[in-house]
């Protein structure tokens, strides 16, 4: 059968921010038709007819609970109704009916109380919708496009993007760095980052502890101890919660929404966290499975000249990564072309294989513009003013070229902001 999954949202006008938001997504899915009144009614249709035959026809139904909708009457509790009534019209067991809870609420019906709901408010819940209705879907012969077979496909991403791979760096004449070392294609993604956040053991203190440190030239410092355990324990005893989600983790521009946009919102803290997590969890993740000639020792973030060696070098001083040896570019309409900086008008982060004309000499990706890439070491180490590099999509050009370092903003390690992001490097066992 080559239609597709016809899916019903089902909502109090209250929560339409987040209900539009979840039709964007269900939208972006090949195989799945959502059915929203104010995308789908026309004017002059019979409001109440509409709803009632979109409950009839659609393959599922996906309720949408907040404090407000349990707590309303009116419309939208007549409208459950029709649904938990169309519902006992399927054959018994069919997943059908999905409540989804926006916030922490306490379904009202107690036909829904019976049913498995998803939190839509916690990580990797949408994954979890989208497996639900897929079952749905092969349970009626709906044929789904081969590039959305498996949520949790290990390499693959959009447009055969490989997100996991890693690459070697050779050691260079006339380069600062006198060790072999890999860095990571492309920088840190929300879907990558969404993997340490649904680790049962996100706290766990091995990955918070004695985080390297390093002063302006990348010689090694005393290490940073407990600072890390004590960050996180305080963030999660101000949050109550178990995880520490980035700040801007549901911004429809920049969160989880977006899972090939590089993850933002995250202090120098949590990126070194994430490091330890993957070094530690290797063989089991699609980074250990698709980089089989890479054995990390240790995994961190870059050192300035391990970045500025990935990049092809630093002179002259005016070049971009793309740039071939002794140029620099000066035109913006290449420059945008090539990289996503204020000029470009975008105003938020863009998926890091936007670009493929901005690789460096490597093949390294996305390592100009888009988001300020942490550093392992300092760029004042007196005011704790950690390193970045690669310049961020809220500033110009200039700032972008390959000797740019963020020295406007007081980057200590507990900072987070929406073009704060970073890459990883890993060093291997010899």
């Amino acid at each position: 059968m080559t239609r597709p999954l016809s899916v019903f949202l089902c909502h109090a006008s209250q929560d339409k921010p987040a209900v539009r938001e979840l039709y964007k997504r269900l939208s972006a899915e090949k195989w799945i038709d959502p059915w929203l009144d104010e995308e789908n009614l026309l004017p002059g249709q019979d409001f109440d007819f509409e709803i009632s035959k979109g409950l009839r026809d659609a393959d599922a139904i996906i309720i949408c609970l907040s404090k407000v909708s349990v707590a309303k009457e009116g419309y939208v509790n007549k409208e459950i109704r029709r649904a938990l009534d169309t519902a006992d019209e399927k054959p018994e067991g069919a997943i059908y009916v999905i409540p989804l809870r926006l916030d922490e609420c306490e379904p009202s019906f107690e036909r829904l109380k019976k049913l498995h709901w998803a939190d839509y408010f916690t990580p990797n819940a949408h994954e979890k919708l989208i497996r639900s209705l897929r079952v749905r879907a092969v349970a009626l012969n709906i044929e789904i496009p081969e590039n959305n077979v498996d949520p949790k496909a290990t390499a693959r991403t959009i447009e055969g993007l490989d997100l996991h791979r890693f690459i070697q760096i050779p050691v260079q004449e006339n380069s600062k760095v006198s060790h072999p070392f890999w860095i990571g294609k492309y920088p840190v993604t929300n879907s990558q980052y969404e993997r340490f956040l649904n680790a049962p053991d996100f706290s766990n203190p091995v990955y918070w502890l004695e985080f390297l440190k390093f002063d302006e030239n990348c010689n090694p410092m005393p290490n940073w101890g407990r600072t890390g355990v004590n960050f996180v324990q305080e963030e999660l005893a101000k949050a109550k919660s178990k995880i520490l989600l980035p700040r801007f983790w549901d911004h429809v521009d920049f969160g989880r929404s977006n899972p090939h946009h590089p993850v933002v919102g995250i202090s120098w803290y949590e990126a070194n966290a994430y490091c330890e997590w993957l070094l530690q969890n290797w063989d089991r993740l699609p980074e250990g499975r698709g980089n089989f000639k890479l054995r990390p020792q240790l995994i961190r973030l870059p050192l300035d000249m391990e970045w500025t060696a990935a990049v092809g070098g630093g002179t002259p001083a005016g070049r971009y990564p793309w740039d071939e040896a002794g140029s620099a570019t000066t035109s913006l309409k290449m420059i945008l072309q090539r990289a996503n900086v204020e000029q470009s008008g975008i105003g938020h982060t863009t998926p890091v294989n936007a670009y493929p004309l901005g690789k460096s000499p490597f093949g390294v990706m996305d390592m100009t513009g888009n988001v300020w890439e942490w550093q392992a070491n300092f760029f004042i180490k007196d005011y704790e003013w950690l390193a970045f590099r690669g310049g961020s999509w809220y500033l110009n050009q200039f700032v972008e070229r390959v000797t740019g370092r963020q020295f406007f903003h007081i980057s200590r390690p507990n900072k987070a902001w929406n073009d704060y992001g970073f890459r990883v490097v890993a060093i291997p066992i010899q």
